[in-house]
Parts: structure tokens; sequence; C-alpha cells
């Protein structure tokens, strides 16, 4: 099944001026073809894709685990939801 929203593709050369913007700030087209699938989805709303950015830097980019403790946090999370994702 194809995903409801479009994945931005980075090297669209037609992309609008605001989401290349955001292709740009997380490393150009091929960082950002890296990314999960939710960061490039959101990319079709700039406005989204920033704040989502934004929030994402706070929450695992500042803070005092490890990136050990952050992956088990995950992991734990993920078995305790069953989530197999």
């Amino acid at each position: 099944m194809p995903p409801r929203l479009p994945l931005v593709d980075p090297t669209d050369p037609d992309l609008p001026p605001e989401v290349r913007e955001i292709v740009d700030r997380y490393g150009g087209a091929e960082n950002f073809a890296g990314l999960p699938n939710i960061m490039r989805a959101m990319a079709n709303h700039p406005g989204a894709a920033r704040i989502l950015g934004e929030a994402g830097a706070v929450l695992y980019g500042s803070g005092t685990l490890t990136p050990a403790q952050r992956e088990l946090a995950y992991l734990t999370a993920s078995v305790v939801n069953s989530c197999h994702y």
C-alpha cells in the first residue's frame, strides 16, 4: 500500500523554495533521503516540518541520556507496547 502522503523527493528539481529550504536544512538531498519517512512526508508542509525538526532537536539533541540509553528506552517502549516497527 503506497503512503497516503507522498514522500518528498529531495532530488526533484521542481521543489518549491520553502520545501528546498527544509531539504537544505537537513544537509541536502543525500542526507534528507536518509531521514525517517515521517520527516519526508511532513516536508510537504514546510511549517509542520520546521516544528517537527525543532521539537526533535529539543527532545533528542539536548538531554542527559547517552545514545545507548535513548536506544534502550525506545526498544523498551516498543516491546512493552508490542510495536514491531
